[in-house]
């Protein structure tokens, strides 16, 4: 298998203490629009970015879990007659989505919000947008969203996730700075974790893998399965070591999308709730055990990561259920669950195929 194969990711990454230094160094004289959260406001991430950075022109805190088409058209309007060179994405995955989805536009701010729908929506290549550069500071680990070029965008309404996917969608800039995740609470911690853990292993049992990005998911998979089931909540090390999985994970997938898990996660958070985190990687087991044997780079790779280890009893000291039938009511909504699986372009992507989980 990987007789020829290329890797690619454009992203700048800065990584270390002190955001802010990092922050100053990087931009420029550029009008800045900040696209941040609530939740970033409260704690102060924004007020440390406006007293050192005077080239901010506007600021929007509204963004929310699962991006939805209809807050993010709103904020276009809200964004009319404002100028701006780059975006600063503060914030964790649904942040750095919603930067990104905002970054692109056309020639007519009356239409752009309808033109990025549409692109998101049909997943259509269009030649006449434009895309804003992107500055991104992730604070959770993480989605890797941060060095990716593609954006989830929901519709809670169909209960359906689309994704935003342009080849020069990467953001220009990340900077990681394992302080800005210290305050993250234990629950949100598991859940980002998992998703950590999920891009890297998607990314082996993968029909786009290489070696480069099978090195990376290696890395990143050993790191999740040691510290996240011991991480105290203030610890530095030990958050320095899940963003540094975070960023493994994410230069991983970023060349080989995800696979089986996510298509299957997308349908279980959409109707139930489930966290995403969660959602993607509680089938990991499931997917180890239907995979094992029928390919050997991929043996090699889970032999690395799994040896003299224990994936069930991981998820056990998370709390964490393995069981499908603990997430889905009844057999009604498997076959609804199977049906969506069929229709989502991630499945593409895995050597495992849905039937083969679920008989």
């Amino acid at each position: 298998m990987h007789k020829k194969f290329s890797f690619y990711n454009p992203v700048k990454i800065i990584y270390g203490d002190n955001f802010i230094d990092s922050l100053k160094k990087t931009v420029g004289n550029e009008k800045i629009l900040l696209i941040t959260s609530e939740g970033h406001n409260a704690r102060g991430v924004v007020g440390k970015i406006t007293q050192n950075i005077s080239n901010i022109v506007h600021i929007c805190c509204e963004i929310k879990s699962y991006p939805e088409f209809e807050i993010l058209n709103k904020i276009y309007e809200e964004l009319k007659g404002v100028k701006f060179d780059l975006i600063l994405a503060v914030g964790g995955g649904s942040v750095i989505d919603s930067a990104k989805y905002l970054s692109v536009s056309n020639n007519n701010e009356n239409t752009t919000y309808k033109f990025v729908e549409d692109i998101t929506r049909k997943g259509l290549a269009h030649e006449r947008y434009q895309i804003k550069p992107i500055i991104a500071i992730p604070t959770t680990a993480g989605t890797g969203s941060e060095i990716t070029p593609w954006a989830s965008i929901w519709d809670m309404g169909e209960r359906k996730k689309y994704s935003l996917c342009l080849p020069d969608l990467f953001p220009k800039v990340a900077i990681y700075d394992p302080n800005l995740t210290l305050t993250v609470p234990k629950d949100v911690t598991i859940q980002t974790g998992l998703d950590v853990l999920s891009h890297a292993l998607e990314s082996i049992w993968n029909r786009n893998s290489n070696p480069i990005s099978t090195t990376f998911a290696i890395a990143s998979a050993k790191t999740v399965l040691e510290y996240l089931p011991k991480l105290k909540l203030n610890s530095y090390e030990y958050r320095d070591k899940l963003m540094t999985a975070s960023l493994n994970a994410g230069l991983a997938f970023s060349n080989t999308k995800t696979a089986i898990a996510h298509a299957i996660s997308y349908y279980i958070t959409a109707n139930y709730g489930v966290p995403h985190g969660i959602a993607c990687s509680f089938t990991i087991p499931q997917i180890i055990n239907a995979i094992k044997g029928k390919y050997e780079y991929v043996d090699r790779a889970l032999d690395s990561i799994f040896k003299n280890y224990n994936v069930e009893l991981f998820f056990n000291r998370l709390n964490i259920s393995t069981n499908l039938n603990d997430y889905l009511s009844n057999k009604k909504d498997i076959l609804r669950l199977v049906e969506s699986v069929s229709k989502n372009e991630r499945i593409n992507n895995s050597l495992v195929s849905i039937n083969e989980l679920i008989g």
